[in-house]
């Protein structure tokens, strides 16, 4: 068993489209003021950790929020694409409301939606880019600037519930913690939000 790494997801800050309460999904919505203003937050809260790599993915509101906390750090951001947010096929740009009232949407379960990915399409490529991570970074800590939907399914299998998903409130710049071999791993906190203050948390 190699020496385990920890890592640390934090959501990205508030983008145009969680404002909007439209599904994002693969589309690049950049920041609303108040997603950078939850960003200097959490990077100030993560000033006293220190980081050996600090990864985002390609999408706009994930780099965005990772080099403001980069910056902080003093480090790169580096781009991994197979963390990206879930794509979630025709449903994208289409309004929150609109789609919790289609039939076959579930509120503690994964939705394929035509010509999107599959949980298992999600879930095989964001735990081989944790494993790659893992095994490039033994004994380290790694942030990973990253996306709702796909923490929440990498959470959920660490707590074993698949294809059941976990139901915490996750809001924007929140924070999980995982301490990963590269086979298995332990969560040391979950969607935790109590560094996010009143004046930038989102009310949506």
């Amino acid at each position: 068993m190699s020496e385990s790494t920890t890592f640390y997801f934090v959501r990205h800050g508030e983008s145009e489209a969680n404002a909007a309460r439209r599904f994002a999904g693969r589309s690049d919505s950049p920041l609303t003021e108040r997603g950078r203003r939850q960003a200097e937050s959490v990077a100030q809260t993560l000033a006293d950790t220190k980081f050996d790599r600090i990864i985002a993915t390609p999408l706009q509101r994930s780099l965005e929020t990772a080099k403001v906390i980069a910056t902080r750090q003093g480090l790169p951001v580096e781009v991994e694409p197979d963390l990206i947010e879930i794509d979630v096929g025709d449903r994208t740009g289409a309004a929150w409301d609109e789609i919790a009232a289609l039939p076959d949407w579930r509120d503690d379960g994964f939705v394929a939606w035509p010509g999107g990915e599959t949980l298992d399409q999600v879930l095989r490529r964001s735990l081989a880019a944790l494993r790659r991570l893992a095994r490039q970074t033994p004994g380290g800590a790694v942030l990973v600037v990253g996306h709702g939907g796909v923490t929440r399914i990498l959470v959920s299998h660490f707590l074993g519930i698949l294809p059941r998903l976990d139901s915490t409130r996750a809001h924007n710049t929140n924070l999980t913690v995982l301490v990963f071999d590269g086979e298995t791993g332990k969560l040391e906190k979950v969607h935790e939000s109590s560094h996010i203050s009143d004046a930038v948390r989102e009310t949506h």
